[in-house]
């Protein structure tokens, strides 16, 4: 994979591209924005590109051990013969991107470069011998630190990419905070974050932003298609993703759940409502897009009605506002979801309403 393969984030690659070829790497980097439009997979490569040597990995084949000169039977050594010439290595030629076939590249994609470090729950898990966790810890971040004064083993950079970086604890923060005042020589540190509110100031006072769009819904669709979704399910997903796949994938479980219910079942919000996740941040993020897709669907309908559908609608608005601004907050998101439900169902939308393509 290379930048070329990254879709809908052309500002974006062009920045990072310019970033490469002039090897002016800022030693700390933020890569923000919505969850699931490729801010990893970009930080991954932009670790692949500065570390790229651009000329193709050869292995060599050991040569043949001596004969033995103690082995009174051993046959006469055969005469050498000529070895065939070795083609040339092929180099590449754009500076800018890596070229996935040097040794750097291909350690990189096995995932075992030496210098390249992926840090998150599962990482963090292996390293502290534990479960895994939401939360990333401040023994995690300072075992980052102490491998960030180690000199490169195989590359020029010693990359770390933070993967979800909103979940490092403020201590932790603080831990990581000396490598990004005074990076070692050749330390690249790479946070990926949806909310930059979960950093502390002095965290992104000392990191180049690099911004990422949500994606549109087109190469949205021609991912999920990619994906193995069909064609007609690919479209629906990605009108109702925001530009994300984890937004996609959010309305593929919602579809799941609604196909799931009776029709007529006067239950049915609460059952609906009843498969939130049990963790309060995500059940937050999922009922934040239950509530845009309410708003969404209700201002359609506002537009559409007449007569007295009008003032219902104008109602069912003004509460879904309400709902959402309180999402923000710390309230029983069961509760909130319930209510919007209820009150969207009176006014003439029903759960189905919200996750099907306008």
């Amino acid at each position: 994979m290379s930048f070329s393969q990254l879709l809908g984030q052309e500002r974006t690659v062009k920045r990072l591209r310019s970033l490469v070829e002039t090897g002016r790497i800022p030693p700390a980097m933020i890569f923000h924005g919505p969850a699931g439009v490729g801010k990893f997979l970009a930080a991954f490569e932009f670790a692949k590109a500065v570390n790229c040597s651009h000329s193709e990995h050869l292995e060599k084949k050991p040569a043949p051990p001596p004969p033995d000169e103690n082995d009174l039977f051993a046959a006469a050594a055969p005469a050498p013969a000529p070895e065939p010439e070795a083609a040339p290595a092929r180099t590449h030629s754009d500076m800018s991107d890596s070229c996935g076939m040097c040794l750097s590249c291909l350690q990189a994609a096995s995932g075992a470069h030496p210098d390249i470090r992926v840090v998150d729950s599962a990482f963090q898990a292996a390293l502290l011998g534990e479960e895994e966790s939401a939360n990333l810890k401040i023994d995690t971040m300072r075992e980052v630190t102490r491998w960030a004064q180690q000199k490169p083993m195989l590359s020029p950079w010693k990359v770390f990419i933070v993967r979800d970086a909103e979940a490092l604890m403020p201590a932790a923060q603080n831990a990581l905070l000396k490598t990004l005042e005074e990076p070692p020589p050749g330390t690249l540190v790479i946070l990926t974050v949806s909310r930059k509110t979960a950093l502390l100031p002095t965290i992104l006072s000392r990191c180049c932003m690099i911004d990422f769009a949500p994606l549109p819904a087109k190469v949205l669709k021609e991912v999920l298609e990619a994906g193995g979704a069909e064609a007609g399910e690919a479209a629906a997903l990605a009108s109702l993703g925001n530009g994300s796949l984890e937004g996609a994938a959010e309305a593929a479980s919602f579809l799941k759940r609604v196909s799931a219910l009776r029709p007529g079942d006067p239950a049915r919000a609460f059952k609906f409502a009843a498969g939130l996740p049990r963790d309060s941040h995500k059940a937050r993020e999922e009922v934040k897009t239950l509530l845009d897709l309410l708003l969404a669907r209700a201002r359609s309908a506002w537009s559409a009605a007449e007569g007295p559908a009008k003032p219902r609608l104008t109602a069912l608005l003004r509460r879904t506002l309400d709902l959402r601004r309180m999402a923000d907050r710390n309230v029983s998101y069961l509760l909130l979801l319930e209510t919007a439900l209820l009150e969207s169902e009176r006014a003439g939308i029903k759960i189905e309403d919200l996750i099907r393509p306008a």
